[in-house]
């Protein structure tokens, strides 16, 4: 008796994820309260205005945002509309071939 022997076929590699954030702001007051976090507690420069704040990384402004929130500057009002900032961020993920 002869045995034969099975040829598998290869597994290609999956694709690789690179997974970035995407963050939304509903409300002026979601704005004006994330540009209060990057401008009070941000490391990279200051003078922020709504058209820069679309060109910031989203895990800065969360950063930013999470100082804010650990601060004694911010009320009960503020911290819960950071948390609904911080929840609205959303993972992207974008498949590489």
């Amino acid at each position: 008796m002869k045995a034969k022997v099975l040829q598998f076929p290869k597994k290609e590699p999956a694709p690789k994820v690179i997974q970035g954030y995407r963050m939304a702001f509903y409300t002026d007051r979601e704005i004006d309260l994330a540009l209060l976090c990057v401008n009070t507690w941000g490391w990279k420069e200051i003078g922020y205005t709504r058209k820069t704040l679309t060109q910031l990384d989203p895990v800065y402004i969360k950063e930013c945002l999470i100082k804010g929130y650990n601060s004694d500057l911010l009320g009960h009002p503020g911290r819960k509309l950071i948390n609904k900032i911080i929840d609205s961020i959303e993972t992207i993920e974008v498949k590489v071939n």
